[in-house]
């Protein structure tokens, strides 16, 4: 089973470059870490400033360990200044149809 996390996150017109910047900085650094299998950037065509990121895991427990440790990135510091909160998001599996 593929654990998914998502980080949905919406920034002013303003800061819109330096999040999507920032939200590629973000994925790119996934792959290096024990357990993800993958990552995509998904930007929203109808508002520039809506950025989802969504990473693949082997594991739930890898990913947790992973996501958890990195929210002292300082790239994510600048996110949370942007954002003027800290980035929520979950971890999650695909639902069965």
């Amino acid at each position: 089973m593929t654990i998914s996390s998502v980080f949905d996150m919406r920034f002013s017109p303003e800061s819109a470059e330096e999040g999507m910047d920032l939200a590629l900085a973000i994925g790119a650094d996934m792959p290096a870490t024990t357990g993800c299998t993958g990552y995509d950037v998904i930007r929203d065509l109808a508002d520039p400033g809506h950025v989802v990121i969504v990473t693949r895991w082997n594991t739930r427990s890898e990913g947790e360990a992973v996501l958890g440790s990195y929210f002292r990135d300082p790239k994510i510091t600048r996110v949370t200044e942007l954002l003027g909160q800290v980035p929520t998001g979950f971890l999650g599996e695909l639902a069965d149809k």
